[in-house]
């Protein structure tokens, strides 16, 4: 049965290929962009104080529809920013999360947090245009990759000074892990039924390799939740839709953070 990732990726493949026609990657290296020093967000995630979460900037999704189509990219950046992000997340898929083609250079040139380009990675043209547009890390989509693949591409992403996300949604897709990952994602989302739940990163977490930073991604709405996921060794969080559908993404962020540090003072001073 087809999933909503196989269309995703289909169409995907289709569009890659009908880019690199229009951009050769000769194109992509000549951009100023493409020689700008990258962040990290492994730095950012162990320096980070406010609970290492990296907040999202999306305009739809699949499961979702519309989130918040009018949003201002900039503005919702250096809202994130000034909340305490460790890092932002931004879609760069038009056809199925109503990503705008101005969206990420916006993100870019509103913080100098480390950036996430998010989309669905078919193709080595995807990590070139990841650099150009200012990224300093990709997403890599275990569910969509074999474990060559993800071998490859991250050898490649490593190449040009990019960090490597590898998401993972269960168990045989966390078998695929190339060790040279930079920081492993378990999404909640189960991609055939859309359902949400945090218990699949805590089902998943005594199976990760041990020493690479491990996040937690999809269905984190509850700051209760942070506090749970912490303590099974969790360190990032990305959470995108909650602050997306609020009237003001960044004071969200804040509230939220705020909540995450009443919850885990009372929890060590029980403990104290």
């Amino acid at each position: 049965m087809e999933t909503i990732l196989d269309r995703i990726n289909a169409h995907k493949m289709a569009e890659v290929a009908l880019r690199r026609e229009q951009t050769p990657l000769s194109a992509l290296r000549d951009s100023a962009d493409y020689a700008a020093p990258r962040r990290s967000l492994v730095a950012a995630l162990r320096d980070s104080t406010d609970y290492g979460i990296i907040a999202e900037f999306k305009r739809k999704s699949p499961s979702q529809n519309d989130i918040n189509l009018a949003a201002d990219p900039a503005a919702i950046a250096q809202g994130y920013a000034g909340a305490g992000a460790a890092g932002i997340s931004c879609l760069t898929d038009g056809a199925f999360f109503g990503a705008l083609p101005t969206d990420f250079a916006a993100v870019r040139r509103s913080v100098d947090l480390p950036l996430i380009r998010k989309d669905f990675v078919v193709d080595p043209y995807q990590l070139h245009e990841a650099r150009a547009m200012g990224g300093d890390v990709v997403l890599l989509i275990a569910a969509s990759l074999s474990a060559a693949q993800i071998a490859d591409y991250t050898a490649e992403a490593h190449s040009l000074g990019l960090e490597v996300l590898c998401e993972v949604h269960n168990e045989e897709e966390v078998g695929r892990l190339s060790p040279e990952v930079d920081i492993v994602g378990v999404n909640n989302r189960n991609l055939k039924d859309f359902s949400v739940s945090i218990h699949n990163s805590i089902r998943l977490a005594e199976l990760l390799p041990p020493g690479i930073p491990r996040i937690s991604e999809s269905g984190i709405e509850d700051p209760q939740a942070i506090a749970r996921l912490r303590r099974a060794g969790y360190r990032g969080f990305l959470i995108g839709t909650y602050f997306m559908r609020e009237a003001d993404a960044g004071r969200a962020l804040a509230d939220f953070v705020g909540q995450v540090r009443t919850i885990e003072d009372l929890y060590d001073g029980a403990i104290a």
